[in-house]
């Protein structure tokens, strides 16, 4: 598979998960995940991870592996064409499977950062599954085996203990090798047998499994709150047995399970909507909770103090489907949505991402899950679905919504004033929400077309070609310049933008909140005259949208479309921009959501602390100021309106850019049409404002209060606001790759006292003042001085020595990779040429330049940059530590 070039995927699945750990051994098949980095047979301890980055692999999207409970799966995306690095892989992966050294003194090393990813997953989320998992989970030993493990025995096992589950679990005749991508099978498979082959299966049998989550005919109820918890939430969920997927029978059954979350979803959408809506958001999906075992799942956000309500309406809904089913027009736009969504896949089957592949068939092996291939369940789609009956699929709703093994699971803030329900409140809910009459569905029909008129096409006043590029501009009487680049990227794509500068930045600093609001409105409201619930119903089977935002100083409408369904997507992009929608329930439903979400936003730590972030480092501009449930109540309708119709008002302010399969003069009369039609005063008048972001100017320090859990998170930024110019920036972002991996190196790999470190830059466009490069790491408290003051010995030192070779390299040829596969991808091209236009750049140079500019950086130019762009005279340390 040649998606991407010059890559491939490898990946070993093994059947060894936590819920096989004894009561001693909690916590470690995840930690062996961990030791398969540090020491085989064949590499030594960090030469696995080193080996792999200096071939443009990044560690997280390109060397990863997990753990969950039944399973481990070591992932590597490499290139093939750098030689023997996929040999190397794929021996890698055998050492895994037989060859790990588990050498002690790693061990040790390794138990630190085991532990800091432990802490790091301490707070709201983690107390809160820790009262859930107990009753989801009951009567199994999944409900005391969550893959983390205990601190306890992660900092005490003897590494006899590690070895015993390796040796136990770890063998040949529980493991597969999934390979795809860019490489001759023939080849790839003399590898593997020369590897693979001398893996010896053990004379013992393999352990059986015999544990499982069991059924159960009693309804289980668990109440789950926190001080720290900020929204609230009720689920319920029914276990049942997977049901077999081996048969045409079996997969046309899924297909009718599929059309039940479908239609189900699309009420739930709809109800969230009206004014007495009980939820502010409920959504159908499929668990799963082990192999043999799944749930269907319904799940709700509510406000304050009405978990029972939404309970209750999720029962009632079930009901309905229950004695009603679902109607004929609600099936026929379900058959639309997954014919149109099968033939997508079965378009781009050349077209389909390796790691796509790759997933499917480690899920075979782990689950049993069919992996016929896209052209058959295309051909068995095109053959079931249209023949699948609403008395059929009312029928598999039924057995979906049956009343036993059911888990009701409710979640709320733990707080004075807002009163949460008991277990037997929620059971006597069930029982009074199962007593209420409930009529048919009622399903109003969506009438008319998207556009009854469609606009008159522009004339096209000025046309020419990048030919570097592959790109044709034309300029549309309205001033809109369009730039389009058809690709052969996809079969089955086309993205789209139109944007322009100003963006948030135009709007009074009082109402700033509102205009970043003002695209939500529109969403809720719909556009054309349509509802966004009838908008829906309209555009039943395509595949295309289009949706706008406003940013700091940019502003834009985007969407994406099939080829068939471009015209549709234009009409959407063009209604955004001339016809948007207004509603006093859509604006109530607003003000609904943002109550939810912000009314318990000075319990929640990560929250408080990020916004104190942002205030430090832009001078305490109004643009960081916090936004609170009273500001959000005092939001100004007419103000969201106003600002955004300013801001999508004058076309000719916008480029609009395309890139995908199209061919250009099938596509030029729909622009003509629809872009080039967009009202306009024939100048480009909009510019950002400068909204007056400051980064402090000396050493400032400032530390954050909050939480419960024994952990801290620091944040150390440095002014850097460079030139918005290509070569600099690009110097810029090499520094901060390079001080990411030396720093990983250091307080991970060296130190044992983080899980991660990370190291990004942040310089918002058209705006100066406020660029800085920011060091981000969570740690146990003790440690915090020692580890900050390591930070600034490694700034300091690559200022006066610069960065090795070995460190400049990888970060270099990751870049180089990410950029070389890039350029086989629509929103690569689209996010480039925006940038250029946006910026005023050299299109050509900004696009075609990237690899000359990646390849100028050198050990001295980022000797240099450092020494410009991490002031220790002018940064700032925000903390966030725990509460005393």
């Amino acid at each position: 598979n040649t998606r991407p070039e010059k890559r491939v995927m490898l990946q070993l699945a093994v059947k060894a998960g936590s819920v096989d750990e004894t009561e001693q051994q909690q916590g470690l098949a995840h930690f062996l995940e961990h030791m398969a980095f540090n020491g085989s047979k064949n590499f030594e301890p960090g030469e696995l991870i080193k080996t792999l980055e200096s071939s443009g692999a990044r560690m997280g999207p390109h060397v990863n592996a997990y753990t969950a409970f039944d399973e481990t799966v070591y992932q590597f995306q490499v290139p093939t064409d750098k030689e023997g690095i996929v040999g190397r892989g794929l021996q890698a992966l055998a050492d895994v499977g037989s060859n790990l050294t588990l050498d002690p003194k790693e061990i040790d090393k390794e138990r630190g950062v085991v532990v800091e990813e432990w802490r790091g997953g301490l707070g709201a989320g983690t107390r809160l599954r820790d009262q859930q998992i107990p009753v989801l989970y009951h009567g199994s030993k999944y409900a005391e085996r969550l893959p983390i493990g205990k601190p306890d025995v992660l900092k005490a096992f003897t590494p006899a203990t590690l070895r015993e589950f390796y040796t136990r679990w770890y063998r040949p005749d529980r493991m597969a090798l999934v390979v795809v991508g860019d490489i001759d099978p023939a080849a790839i498979e003399a590898q593997i047998k020369t590897m693979f082959g001398v893996m010896q299966k053990p004379a013992t049998p393999a352990p059986v499994r015999s544990y499982d989550v069991p059924l159960h005919s009693e309804l289980l109820v668990a109440v789950a709150t926190d001080p720290e918890a900020t929204q609230s939430s009720v689920s319920v969920l029914r276990k049942r047995t997977r049901e077999s997927e081996g048969t045409v029978a079996d997969y046309r059954r899924s297909l009718a399970e599929q059309a039940v979350y479908q239609m189900l979803n699309e009420r739930f959408d709809e109800l969230s909507r009206k004014k007495d809506a009980r939820f502010l958001g409920a959504g159908a999906y499929e668990q799963a909770l082990s192999p043999s075992i799944i749930g269907f799942a319904l799940a709700a956000g509510v406000q304050e103090g009405k978990i029972a309500e939404g309970l209750s309406a999720l029962v009632v809904e079930t009901n309905r489907v229950q004695q009603f089913g679902f109607g004929p027009a609600e099936l026929d736009r379900a058959k639309k949505w997954w014919l149109a969504s099968y033939e997508r896949a079965y378009t781009e089957r050349d077209k389909t991402e390796s790691q796509t592949y790759a997933q499917e068939y480690v899920a075979h092996f782990l689950q049993g899950e069919p992996a016929p291939g896209i052209a058959y369940e295309y051909r068995l789609a095109q053959t079931l679905i249209p023949s699948i009956t609403a008395a059929e699929v009312g029928s598999v709703a039924k057995e979906l919504f049956a009343d036993t093994a059911r888990v009701v699971i409710a979640t709320a803030p733990k707080k004075e004033g807002v009163e949460v329900p008991t277990e037997a409140q929620l059971r006597d809910t069930i029982t009074k929400a199962d007593a209420v009459a409930v009529t048919a569905w009622s399903d109003a029909a969506s009438a008319g077309a998207l556009m009854e008129t469609p606009p008159e096409p522009a004339a096209v006043t000025d046309r020419r070609e990048i030919p570097r590029l592959s790109v044709t501009v034309v300029r549309f009487a309205n001033g809109l310049e369009a730039w389009l680049k058809p690709t052969d990227f996809q079969n089955d794509e086309i993205l789209y933008t139109m944007a322009a500068v100003g963006g948030a930045s135009l709007a009074p600093k009082d109402k700033f909140v509102e205009a970043l609001l003002a695209p939500a409105l529109v969403q809720v409201s719909g556009i054309g005259g349509h509802s966004a619930v009838d908008l829906q119903k309209l555009l039943a089977g395509k595949l295309a949208r289009a949706n706008a935002a406003i940013a700091l100083s940019t502003h834009q409408i985007s969407g994406s479309a099939r080829p068939g369904d471009l015209e549709t997507g234009l009409q959407l992009l063009h209604l955004s921009f001339t016809k948007p929608g207004n509603d006093d329930q859509a604006f109530a439903n607003i003000l609904k959501q943002l109550d939810a979400l912000y009314a318990n936003r000075e319990q929640n730590p990560g929250l408080l602390f990020g916004e104190r972030v942002g205030q430090v480092n832009t001078g305490n501009n109004y643009t960081a100021e916090p936004v609170t449930r009273e500001r959000l109540a005092k939001l100004d309708r007419d103000a969201m309106v106003r600002l955004y119709k300013e801001r999508f008002t004058n076309a000719a302010d916008f480029t609009f850019l395309m890139v995908g399969a199209f061919k250009l003069d099938e596509a030029l009369p729909l622009l003509a049409r629809y872009v080039g039609s967009l009202p306009s005063t024939g100048t480009r008048t909009s510019k950002a404002a400068d909204v007056g972001l400051k980064f402090p100017s000396a050493v400032e320090k400032v530390t954050v209060q909050k939480g419960r859990e024994p952990k801290v998170t620091t944040v150390m930024s440095f002014f850097a606001d460079p030139p918005q110019e290509p070569g600099e920036i690009t110097q810029v972002a090499s520094a901060t790759d390079v001080l990411e991996l030396a720093l990983r190196d250091i307080l991970r790999e060296e130190l044992g006292e983080t899980y991660t470190v990370g190291v990004g830059f942040s310089q918002e466009a058209q705006q100066r003042g406020g660029g800085h490069i920011s060091v981000s790491f969570t740690a146990a408290p003790e440690n915090l001085e020692k580890m900050s003051g390591r930070v600034m010995q490694e700034i300091e030192r690559m200022k006066k020595e610069g960065p090795s070779e070995d460190l400049v390299n990888r970060a270099k040829e990751s870049a180089r990779r990410e950029h070389e596969t890039g350029m086989k991808q629509n929103g690569y091209w689209i996010s480039r040429l925006q940038a250029a236009t946006l910026l005023g750049h050299d299109p050509v140079a900004h696009v075609l330049g990237r690899e000359a500019r990646i390849a100028a950086v050198t050990a001295a130019s980022l000797k240099a940059a450092f020494g410009k762009y991490f002031p220790t005279d002018r940064h700032t340390v925000v903390t966030l530590v725990p509460e005393k």
